[in-house]
């Protein structure tokens, strides 16, 4: 596993979080106590959150900051991740 911070992929794993929340963007921006640009920003990795703002995202969604921003965790947080992905890629299949 690659053990360097990727914007994107931390975004991609922050709007997974979000949907799986079933919140709007601006709902999970309103929790965190930011602006909807600044929330869109940081899902799409164009900015970054401080240190404090990802431990409020991390608190909100009930995850670690390892998982958050390195995209590692427990063994059942990771095999919970890549079988979400085979799902999400098995129904583009099916499509």
């Amino acid at each position: 596993m690659n053990m360097r911070y990727d914007p994107k992929e931390c975004g991609k794993r922050i709007a997974r979080l979000r949907k799986k929340s079933e919140l709007t963007q601006m709902q999970a921006a309103e929790r965190l106590n930011i602006s909807v640009e600044h929330y869109r920003g940081i899902e799409t990795g164009r900015r970054n959150a401080s240190i404090e703002l990802m431990i409020d995202i991390a608190s909100e969604f009930g995850v670690t900051l390892d998982y958050l921003i390195l995209g590692c965790d427990s063994d059942r947080m990771q095999i919970k991740e890549m079988v979400r992905e085979l799902i999400e890629k098995l129904s583009e299949l099916a499509e």
